[in-house]
């Protein structure tokens, strides 16, 4: 569940509420999906196409920390 270990992450970067939701420092890829409201399949679906938020690796475990989740949003756009 995302609210376990959570560290307060609260910069306002122009994405509105969601530069106030409190992440893990570090999130799984099943903490990542549930964030997105989507499947792991689709967030290893997107580590694999480089087209995700950018994990990085801990011995052999990804994890995604809270700045690249909100870079990623920040970096979305609809045409």
């Amino acid at each position: 569940m995302l609210g376990m270990g959570k560290k307060k992450a609260t910069a306002d970067n122009g994405i509105g509420a969601l530069g106030k939701v409190e992440l893990p420092a570090l999130l799984t890829k099943e903490q990542v999906a549930e964030y997105f409201g989507v499947s792991p399949r689709t967030v290893e679906a997107w580590r694999s196409t480089n087209t995700g938020p950018v994990p990085i690796k801990i011995g052999k475990h990804l994890r995604w920390t809270a700045e690249s989740i909100r870079d990623y949003i920040s970096g979305q756009s609809v045409a």
